[in-house]
């Protein structure tokens, strides 16, 4: 039997419940599939047909680390989804200014380079931003994100020195369609619409995430909306095997606010058939002569 490792982090050695449906689903398919710690030095990589990056949460604190794992794989002939290239390409969300150089409408944002001294009132000002979200270039899970405006920008001019400190920063304005009606998360598997959920925050929180009281909800988008996504797709280099569109309705269309290609919660247990299509859709390539 053909063994595939589902790459997690040391956190969550057996996955997260989500992933973990796959295990049998590839099973009923002639694959055998193991949970491996990505940073662990006890797995021989090159015993697998190829590596399914999935729960690797931790990867945006030690993302040297973590590329030159890839590469290593890359180096051994051991396959990895999604391509090396695209997570290379993915880790810093400079890759939104990539797609919006290809015409996809994104979230304003003000790309603040590492090192870089900012007045970050003088900046709101100048944009005519009131009320903004300033987060790190390479995260996940709204690590370091944080909300300000022109009232408490002085305030916090600290924090964004220390962000600067450690790598290049995003300004963004807030965008209120996070909290109502919500963000869309438009999954893609193989290259095709699967699936979508609707994720909304807390009540008194502005972040999605589950650590932060966020919820998601199975949703049907509107064509439009899965059409704009699909545009994303085509916009973006390579071809992945798994990717999450996630924006935000605005005038009928989709804006931008990130494309997960590394390591997303795909939703799997929020659409009875969407855990087949992906184990379909990797058998696929792990057969592939």
């Amino acid at each position: 039997m053909k063994r595939i490792a589902l790459a997690t982090s040391a956190k969550l050695p057996t996955l997260n419940d989500d992933d973990r449906l796959l295990i049998p689903a590839l099973a009923e398919l002639g694959l055998g599939a193991v949970p491996a710690v990505w940073d662990s030095p006890d797995v021989c990589w090159e015993e697998f047909q190829g590596v399914l990056v999935r729960s690797c949460w931790d990867y945006h604190h030690r993302l040297e680390e973590f590329l030159a794992w890839v590469s290593r794989l890359e180096r051994a002939g051991v396959p990895v989804w999604n391509a090396p290239a695209v997570l290379r390409w993915n880790s810093h969300k400079g890759y939104l200014r990539d797609l919006a150089a290809r015409g996809v409408p994104i979230v304003p944002t003000r790309w603040l380079a590492r090192g870089r001294r900012v007045d970050l009132a003088r900046l709101l000002r100048d944009e005519r931003w009131s009320d903004v979200v300033v987060k790190p270039a390479v995260s996940a899970s709204a690590t370091d994100t944080w909300r300000t405006s022109a009232a408490t920008a002085g305030v916090d001019q600290s924090r964004l020195e220390e962000l600067l400190r450690a790598g290049d920063v995003m300004v963004q304005p807030f965008i209120d369609e996070v909290r109502d009606p919500g963000e869309w998360s438009i999954i893609f598997l193989g290259g095709r619409f699967s699936h979508a959920v609707r994720k909304r925050p807390a009540a008194a929180d502005y972040r999605v995430q589950w650590e932060f009281g966020g919820t998601a909800a199975p949703m049907a988008p509107p064509a439009r909306l899965v059409a704009d996504a699909a545009a994303v797709m085509a916009a973006l280099p390579g071809h992945p095997l798994y990717a999450r569109v996630d924006g935000v309705e605005r005038d009928g269309r989709l804006m931008l606010m990130e494309l997960e290609l590394i390591e997303p919660h795909l939703f799997l247990g929020w659409d009875a058939d969407a855990t087949g299509r992906l184990a379909r859709v990797l058998a696929a390539f792990v057969t592939r002569p």
